[in-house]
């Protein structure tokens, strides 16, 4: 190897030097890596792996937030549908409607929870909290259907 780069090299003199050129072309060298070089550079890529991880923890907790939000309002106007009902339909909807709130109360527990997360534990709660979303979406779209 490095007698056919000293070769190249020489060839690249010649050809350069023939051709006109009264400089030889840069010799380029290959620096050493030092420990301190990747002691900085993965201090860097972990850095930037953190601020990216807590970027998209966020950014999930803002957007279920967000949902949870629109999720009591509608929960709120399916409430006031609910108030004229009687006897045995009124029975159904009370138990719906707390079944509902207690999905939703579940789902603002795991949204607190993200927030305070870390780690293998956000993962874990992540997959909790889109999981209580989806319970609770499921059982608003069947308590609209009924009521």
């Amino acid at each position: 190897m490095l007698r056919s780069s000293w070769l190249v090299s020489a060839a690249a003199v010649a050809f350069f030097t023939a051709s006109g050129c009264s400089q030889p072309p840069v010799e380029h060298t290959v620096a050493k890596v030092t420990a301190e070089d990747v002691h900085r550079d993965t201090s860097k890529a972990v850095d930037t792996a953190m601020t990216a991880a807590t970027q998209v923890k966020e950014e999930f907790t803002m957007r279920l937030k967000s949902k949870l939000a629109d999720m009591d309002t509608e929960i709120a106007k399916l409430h006031e549908k609910g108030l004229t009902l009687k006897d045995e339909a009124r029975t159904r909807w009370d138990a719906t409607m707390a079944d509902l709130k207690a999905k939703r109360d579940a789902l603002r527990k795991q949204v607190d929870e993200l927030g305070q997360s870390t780690g293998a534990a956000w993962e874990r709660l992540e997959e909790g909290a889109q999981s209580a979303w989806d319970d609770l979406q499921k059982a608003y779209q069947e308590a609209s259907k009924e009521f």
